[in-house]
């Protein structure tokens, strides 16, 4: 009910308010999943919301005689980039997604699919799906003001930033620790998409990175730019926690780069006017002093991290050996391409982690979950696997639900399963946000077949007492089940989980609706679903046609931003440094595999390609 009224209430609102969306969607982005509550990896509530904009603002073009009017009309060119290069992704995109439902053996319905499974196509291709359903509001929006849609996004992705930063605050207050910096736990923020790796929040970051330079140079009073300030501040130290090299790179050059340009813009290209151009802005007032105050806390807060413990040291000095294996796992993954055909269309959208596993030994699943019916068609149960055969991977994987802890609470497990040969079950309740664990109270099982065919097993869960955590930075509980053991499973047909009042704590514990409530998630080992490099993530799923449409894109956006039509608009640099930064991050990390931050780069290169068509050429 209330998915429902949220839904409604944004689609009344995308009529009274048409340009709002353009706020609303990059704000929401970074928050709007429940993934770990709702047990939803194809679907998810951002989807919910960009149905919401989509209906609320095409039924008001359908029912608004206003917009029938040629003065309010966008008006549509066939010929130009803004409507070409989205239609050529569009087909380029459809016919991935089609290969990538045909490799996976004909398209299934499912809510609860996974990576393996067809859905799992149309998971990476809602991206592109969703930019080009927006793409006419987009022209709507900037036909109207061009200056005050810019300005919405901007705000817009401010202020899924800040959501970010304050995410990241209490993840490491409530966990590692605000300044633990030895500690070898990576930042993910509300990313739930990292439950397998991955680089969400890496690309999130690197996107909306320059939009602080551009709050920090609009601020008109002091304390605007203090407030920039500080989300600045919390903006490094997000990227700084995440411990990876390539968000460093991706954050810092395209501000770097954004330095370089307004200095350029503003002198020319004549080095002896540039300097005296830097020398000129050394004049009184409160900006210049408050900018080397930022400066000077920003490099403290660099070598802080970077200084303060092993972890980072660590892993900066392991460069070398780490790029050996990336290029080795790249080489595999350019490998999975064996027809004649996948060179130039790719293997299908969504289809590397499935091959990946299948065709490589060291890439094995970790384990995987199906939901199965008994002969009679009449009560489910979920079967759960261990690794298909290496014991090292034991508990990477399980299958978990959140739950709701309390101190000094005694905690038993009640499980309804059947085994077909000697098994060991894995049970976790421990304090966790995501990836790492940390106090944890478990049992283990070692069960083999009986007569009966479900056992029936009542078990406590040992280990350290709960505390009560500070109400600004509350951990979150998790139960996780996992089979270990190569080759192995487990078959369960219901779950409990209770405390000192005997009160049920899980939900959908007889798997009645399915894997509702219940999320799978990895530790530690994540080869097989990412293949590191947006760019051999194109040219392996999508192919060279797809690989060539996206470098067609974002530099033809690019160019439009610095050096084109749209140049002149106040936010263009920087959509060309947001654009710059994730193809820098793509470098090391892909990109497409998390569709809710995808949805961002191809919005912001829609959205410069849509500006120089509304912006009138600039004067000779």
């Amino acid at each position: 009910m209330l998915a429902l009224a949220g839904f409604y209430t944004v689609c009344v609102a995308m009529v009274w308010l048409p340009g709002a969306w353009l706020f609303l969607v990059p704000a929401s982005l970074p928050w709007l999943n429940f993934a770990p509550w709702t047990g939803w990896l194809v679907f998810e509530e951002f989807d919910l919301l960009l149905l919401a904009v989509l209906a609320g603002s095409y039924g008001r073009w359908a029912f608004s005689s206003a917009h029938s009017s040629a003065h309010t009309r966008p008006e549509l060119q066939w010929r130009s980039s803004a409507t070409v290069l989205p239609a050529l992704l569009a087909a380029a995109g459809l016919l991935a997604l089609l290969r990538g439902g045909w490799d996976a053996g004909g398209w299934t319905w499912g809510w609860f699919q996974g990576y393996a499974d067809p859905l799992n196509s149309l998971r990476v291709a809602k991206s592109l799906l969703w930019a080009l359903l927006c793409l006419p509001l987009l022209r709507e929006a900037l036909h109207r003001s061009p200056a005050e849609a810019g300005r919405q996004v901007a705000r817009g992705m401010l202020t899924g930033l800040v959501v970010v930063t304050l995410a990241v605050l209490w993840e490491r207050v409530a966990f590692p620790g605000l300044f633990n910096f030895t500690s070898k736990y990576r930042t993910t923020a509300l990313f739930w998409e990292m439950h397998v790796g991955g680089a969400a929040i890496d690309a999130y970051l690197a996107l909306s990175t320059p939009l602080v330079v551009w709050a920090l140079r609009s601020a008109r009073r002091p304390w605007q730019w203090a407030l920039g300030a500080v989300l600045a501040l919390a903006v490094a130290y997000a990227g700084l926690t995440t411990f990876a090299r390539g968000v460093y790179l991706s954050m810092a050059a395209p501000v770097l780069l954004l330095g370089a340009w307004f200095w350029l813009q503003r002198a020319g290209l004549d080095l002896r006017t540039w300097l005296d151009a830097l020398w000129q802005r050394r004049r009184p007032g409160w900006r210049m002093p408050a900018a080397c105050l930022l400066a000077l806390a920003l490099v403290g807060e660099i070598v802080a991290v970077l200084q303060g413990g092993s972890f980072m040291s660590e892993r900066l000095a392991h460069t070398e050996r780490d790029f050996g294996s990336r290029l080795e796992h790249w080489q595999r993954g350019l490998d999975l391409r064996d027809g004649p055909v996948d060179p130039w269309l790719g293997i299908g959208l969504g289809r590397l982690p499935s091959h990946y596993a299948h065709n490589y030994p060291e890439g094995e699943w970790p384990g995987h979950v199906t939901l199965q019916t008994e002969a009679g068609g009449q009560r489910p149960f979920m079967r759960l696997h261990g690794p298909d055969t290496d014991p090292e991977l034991d508990a990477f994987f399980a299958l978990t639900q959140r739950v709701h802890l309390e101190p000094t609470e005694p905690y038993r497990a009640r499980l309804q399963l059947r085994v077909d040969a000697p098994v060991e079950v894995s049970l976790q309740l421990c304090e966790r946000h995501l990836l790492y664990p940390a106090r944890c109270q478990e049992a283990f099982l070692q069960l083999a077949p009986t007569e009966s065919p479900w056992q029936q097993i009542d078990v406590p869960l040992r280990g350290p007492q709960f505390k009560r955590t500070p109400w600004y930075a509350p951990r979150l509980g998790m139960l996780s089940v996992s089979v270990l053991g190569g080759g192995t499973h487990a078959d369960f047909q219901s779950i409990g989980l209770t405390g000192r009042n005997g009160h049920e704590l899980l939900a959908n514990g007889d798997f009645a609706q399915g894997l509702a409530r219940w999320f799978p998630a990895e530790r530690f080992y994540f080869l097989p679903w990412h293949i590191d490099n947006l760019y051999l993530e194109l040219l392996i799923e999508r192919g060279a046609l797809g690989l060539l449409l996206w470098l067609l894109l974002v530099g033809w956006a690019v160019w439009h931003l610095l050096l084109g039509r749209a140049r002149r608009q106040p936010l263009a640099p920087y959509l060309a440094a947001s654009l710059i930064g994730v193809s820098l991050v793509g470098l090391v990390s892909s990109v497409m595999d998390v569709p809710r931050v995808a949805f961002l780069p191809y919005l912001l290169a829609f959205f410069a390609l849509c500006m120089a068509r509304n912006t009138d050429p600039p004067k000779a």
